[in-house]
């Protein structure tokens, strides 16, 4: 009985070894894509007003641009970027609005272009939480572009 055991024992063992190195590839992750360098050297912003959908913001909180000026009040306060009054000026443009996904709901997005070209360098998205009071709407829209600020924060801080 005991010799039966231990040759199930070794058949099993003799069966996983080969699947180890299948094992191991699958936990290896795939390597990062390289940020674009103009991201990273950005010295100079334009920020764009890519609009906020009417169901975008809670109604509570509507305002046309709201969006539009929390993340431009986030930008200046963070002090990293000479914001321009013109997007020739600039090296990158953040273009941020709000919209409403059917399958993710509230969301807003930073698509940061290149000024020349109008080629979308990166983009972010952040979800915001539904509310129906207007306290928490408000608590969920400041913590989504709060988030989306610091992925942002991340992201120009380059590889780590």
């Amino acid at each position: 009985m005991l010799k039966l055991a231990q040759r199930a024992a070794l058949f099993l063992v003799l069966s996983i070894i080969p699947s180890i190195p299948m094992l191991r590839a699958q936990q290896q992750s795939t390597p990062s894509a390289p940020i674009p360098a103009q991201i990273l050297a950005a010295k100079k912003v334009f920020i764009s007003n890519g609009g906020d959908d009417d169901l975008t913001i809670p109604r509570q909180l509507h305002a046309p641009t709201l969006t539009y000026n929390q993340f431009y009040a986030d930008i200046k306060s963070w002090g990293k970027y000479e914001l321009t009054s013109s997007p020739a000026d600039a090296d990158v443009i953040f273009e941020i609005r709000s919209y409403d996904s059917r399958e993710a709901g509230l969301q807003v997005h930073l698509a940061i272009l290149d000024p020349k070209t109008h080629v979308i360098l990166w983009p972010l998205t952040q979800k915001i939480e539904g509310a129906s009071r207007t306290a928490i709407a408000r608590k969920n829209f400041d913590e989504g572009m709060n988030a989306l600020v610091g992925d942002l924060k991340k992201l120009v801080a380059g590889p780590q």
